[in-house]
């Protein structure tokens, strides 16, 4: 990991042997996500900080996926860091196979999604609830799982009892934290993992590029008629990545 200097209230721990380093803006971006400009009492306040709580852990469990694999596979980790939207795995060495590489950036996404439905079947599932409601639930067409679902009475086929709004607000948000973020970053852009994933299947940089900058700038201009000024910047920061990757692309190989 580098060595710049950062704020005091920067956040450094270790697990499994690998340093961590979460940066104070990391939170603010993930208070801000949560909605925390709309605040105005307790209720809203508790629903920002489980948002934020719950991003961090899908963000930690992501770049563990990388690291942990990447050690497997024989590289050398040098630590995490989360910071803004989201996280670095800093290698000293890569994988020295690219089969190694490839598991290393898939492992990232799937370990999201892995947690993600972990929660989901936490959601639903209180302490001898699990087998009179699998039972239940295999009974049912899934038209009518669907409205229970909704009303969080089944949830993946598990029949639950009432439980406290905000746990049931924990696992919700959870859940579909690591869904949905796992789902974008297998996008085939980059610098996102599925950028990274296409092109070593590939073994060729060019394509991912291209197809990063038409999919960034056309999800881009969609978001920019529907007024989602938030997703507009995210998108052109991603269309203007894929443009840089073109130019030196196209630069090395004019030399």
């Amino acid at each position: 990991m580098n060595s710049q200097p950062h704020s005091p209230w920067t956040l450094r721990f270790a697990l499994f042997g690998i340093p961590v380093r979460i940066l104070p803006i990391s939170w603010v971006v993930l208070a801000l996500l949560g909605g925390a400009m709309g605040v105005s009492d307790g209720n809203d306040l508790a629903r920002v900080a489980i948002f934020a709580v719950a991003g961090m852990l899908c963000l930690l469990v992501h770049e563990f996926g990388h690291a942990l694999t990447g050690r497997a596979s024989g590289a050398l980790v040098e630590g995490i860091e989360i910071a803004g939207m989201g996280g670095t795995t800093s290698f000293a060495t890569l994988p020295p196979q690219r089969a190694g590489y490839f598991f290393t950036v898939l492992a990232g996404p799937l370990a999201s999604l892995l947690l993600g439905g972990v929660l989901g079947l936490c959601f639903g599932l209180q302490i001898g609830d699990a087998w009179a409601g699998v039972q239940y639930a295999f009974l049912m067409p899934w038209q009518d799982i669907l409205p229970l679902e909704l009303q969080q009475r089944v949830v993946l086929g598990l029949y639950s009892h009432p439980m406290p709004h905000l746990l049931q607000q924990a696992y919700m948000v959870g859940m579909l934290i690591c869904f949905w973020w796992s789902l974008f970053n297998l996008l085939p852009l980059f610098p996102l993992d599925g950028g990274k994933l296409l092109a070593s299947l590939l073994n060729n940089y060019l394509v991912p590029c291209v197809l990063g900058l038409l999919i960034s700038a056309g999800l881009g201009i969609w978001a920019l008629v529907e007024g989602q000024w938030f997703n507009v910047m995210i998108l052109g920061y991603l269309a203007f990545i894929n443009w840089q990757y073109l130019r030196v692309f196209y630069t090395r190989k004019a030399k």
